[in-house]
């Protein structure tokens, strides 16, 4: 089936009874994040679909992949440590597809790439990235691994230019798009944390390698007498910006063509951050390139903004730069009012959206409180 016929089908939905809502005046996909400490019992994931239901919900994008972990069964990465508590045999992306599916609900895995870890306190699995192949970690410029939140780095994240890694995180995609009936995969930090990052060994030794192709041996020669070790990179500082953009668009590529190749008819999208150029001169997060070159199908611009002339500007700017393919306004929830995303979803949409993303379900206290989404329920017409 081609993808057009697919994100149709996504975007219109079903309900529990069969019938078509009219969407003429419904954005088309109407989704919400549910992160991963969302997601901890049967019972908390039971509640999120029977809300999901009931609120006009027609797209989950399930974080289930969160720090190097597994919310799934999975044979490449330990379990959860926030699922400690369950019973082996609990699943929650299963458990969610399972309650899902009888409501035409589209769930999306949503799949952190790069951020592993957000501890000093290291994983207590030996088979956890961080204590298996410290060597694939991000390095800052004192050539020091970043464990824990700080001013530029939310932790511990993996080097896109480890070709082990490249391969070892294809294989965690294409094992979800296996071993599940997911509609779509979802690329979140697929990018680096800041200027700040990789300085790894590997790095500039494939940036010398890269640059010793391109300049003279005279200029070769110079930089042989600099004896610091950051010396290309401070030769050749938009270069070395380049190759690291380089690195994260390789990755994803490399996970768009085997995901397709597994399963052609899957959506893979990726949550953005939607100012272009501080994506991509400060993140290397080249997503412009990306829509372009066909390797996305979907995008989700993380507009957490207040303000609703800042939020037009970026929607405007990531649907111009689109190539046509769907882009779905990631609303920050969680920091405005009910009614000021009502306001924001209703922008949006107005502009060509194809729909909206609330951050996140987190807004309802796993299932205890949903007076907010009453608000953008009522006010968008959705219990018609």
């Amino acid at each position: 089936m081609p993808i057009e016929t697919i994100l149709l089908a996504l975007c219109l939905g079903n309900t529990s009874s069969g019938s078509k809502q009219d969407t003429t005046s419904i954005p088309h996909i109407r989704a919400i994040w549910v992160a991963r400490r969302d997601i901890t019992s049967p019972e908390v994931c039971h509640t999120l679909v029977r809300i999901a239901k009931e609120y006009s919900f027609n797209t989950l994008v399930v974080q289930v992949r969160g720090r190097g972990d597994a919310l799934y069964k999975s044979s490449l990465e330990p379990r959860s440590e926030l699922l400690k508590d369950q019973p082996l045999d609990f699943d929650p992306l299963g458990t969610i597809l399972q309650e899902a599916k009888k409501y035409g609900i589209a769930v999306h895995a949503w799949i952190n790439a790069n951020y592993t870890w957000d501890s000093n306190t290291p994983p207590s699995s030996p088979q956890h990235i961080v204590n298996a192949h410290p060597d694939w970690l991000m390095r800052d410029e004192g050539n020091q691994v970043v464990m824990s939140r700080g001013e530029d780095v939310e932790g511990a994240y993996t080097c896109p230019s480890n070709e082990l890694f490249r391969q070892f995180l294809k294989s965690v995609y294409l094992d979800v798009v296996k071993n599940y009936d997911v509609d779509g995969v979802h690329f979140d930090f697929i990018r680096y944390p800041s200027p700040r990052f990789c300085y790894c060994d590997r790095c500039l030794q494939l940036f010398k390698r890269e640059m010793d192709k391109r300049i003279t041996s005279e200029r070769q020669q110079e930089l042989a007498n600099d004896s610091h070790r950051l010396a290309y990179v401070r030769a050749f500082p938009r270069e070395w910006d380049r190759f690291r953009r380089e690195q994260i668009t390789r990755l994803v590529y490399d996970v768009y063509d085997g995901v397709k190749a597994l399963r052609p008819q899957i959506i893979v999208s990726a949550a953005v951050f939607p100012d272009y150029a501080d994506a991509f001169s400060r993140r290397f997060q080249d997503w412009k390139k990306w829509l372009a070159d066909g390797k996305l199908d979907m995008i989700f611009p993380m507009s957490y903004v207040k303000s609703i002339n800042r939020l037009e500007e970026l929607i405007s700017d990531a649907i111009k730069s689109s190539c046509g393919k769907p882009v779905v306004a990631g609303i920050g929830a969680w920091q405005i009012t009910p009614q000021q995303t009502v306001e924001q979803i209703k922008k949006a949409c107005e502009l060509g959206a194809a729909g909206y993303c609330l951050f996140s379900y987190s807004i309802t206290n796993k299932g205890e409180n949903t007076s907010y989404l009453d608000v953008i329920r009522d006010s968008l017409g959705l219990n018609q």
